[in-house]
């Protein structure tokens, strides 16, 4: 059972994040790829993924390499950075900033109850290079994870639109009282299902709520509570009957793979950059997509600094079928 005891001050520090949580979503979505009670909803992906990897010796050892990395089971803090960013790129900048000593801290606390300690973990702890690990976990991001981004995104934002419902029409006990059947709220404490038995106080720093798709059974947070407080949970489940991309499939047709595909990310802003990260095209390419589709109203595009940033417009949203 895992505790969170809030204060007063706590409640009004409560936030979700922005978006999909890249390194959460990646980790976890290795973890399910081993998991043997994985539910039905996401067996076509794994299908996919497995097929495609007998197929290609690099696939293949992508996914054995990081499964080496994020057994079943408990995984360094380290590799799921506390950013509400989604660019997965800032994620992998932040895991290799890392000081050497906290690494292997973190790598200390995770193992200290195993009888073997994995051996890309001992060789991080030996020189505090995460370098290798990164260079997986990115590998692993492009070739394998890259399918399942459509609705990862789509999914989060709808969870996300879900939490906003209950806490307007609610507020934030409305919310905290309705994540999922395996978290309950009450007298200010946050009890969730949880493999060990855990409790966390808040102490007013708040709590950052991270709706994950590949998060499908219980909560996740951090090893260690020192870190800011953070609850990755799971999101409401697919609506039953409806196939994984249906509606990326339907507007294919009018506009054209990337484009709808483009239309499909952008469910939750996104830059340029982050954009042609997703896809898989140039930065160029995407700015030619995005210049037609503001054309056509569905988006609008501004700039903070050098970043550029997309997002639909309601004429969009209504396209996409979002409210």
């Amino acid at each position: 059972m895992l505790r969170m005891v809030f204060t007063a001050e706590d409640l009004c520090r409560v936030r979700v994040a922005g978006g999909a949580h890249p390194t959460w979503e990646l980790i976890l979505s290795i973890n399910s790829l081993q998991d043997p009670h994985l539910p039905l909803e996401y067996h076509g992906w794994r299908a996919a993924v497995l097929t495609g990897a007998r197929r290609s010796p690099a696939r293949w050892h992508c996914l054995k390499a990081a499964a080496e990395i994020v057994p079943l089971g408990n995984f360094p803090d380290f590799l799921t950075p506390a950013l509400d960013e989604t660019d997965v790129d800032a994620h992998f900048e932040t895991i290799l900033s890392q000081p050497k000593a906290a690494v292997r801290e973190d790598l200390v606390r995770t193992f200290a109850r195993h009888r073997r300690v994995p051996r890309w973990a001992r060789t991080v702890y030996a020189d505090g290079d995460t370098r290798g690990v990164v260079h997986t976990l990115r590998q692993y991001s492009d070739l394998v994870l890259g399918p399942a981004r459509p609705i990862l995104h789509r999914r989060v934002e709808t969870e996300r639109d879900r939490y906003a419902e209950r806490l307007l029409s609610g507020g934030v006990e409305a919310l905290l009282g309705n994540l999922h059947p395996s978290i309950r709220w009450h007298n200010l404490v946050l009890e969730a299902d949880y493999p060990r038995d855990r409790t966390i106080a808040l102490d007013g720093r708040g709590l950052l709520l991270v709706p994950a798709h590949f998060c499908w059974d219980a909560p996740v947070t951090f090893i260690d509570a020192a870190h800011l407080p953070i609850l990755v949970c799971p999101a409401a489940s697919l609506v039953p009957g409806e196939p994984l991309g249906t509606r990326e499939e339907q507007l294919t047709g009018l506009v054209g793979r990337t484009r709808a595909r483009l239309l499909c990310e952008l469910a939750a802003d996104a830059s340029t950059t982050v954009l042609a990260s997703r896809l898989g095209v140039s930065p160029a390419a995407v700015s030619q997509h995005t210049k037609t589709l503001r054309t056509a109203g569905l988006i609008t595009t501004t700039r903070a600094g050098v970043a550029v940033h997309h997002s639909l417009t309601p004429l969009g949203r209504a396209f996409l079928g979002k409210r």
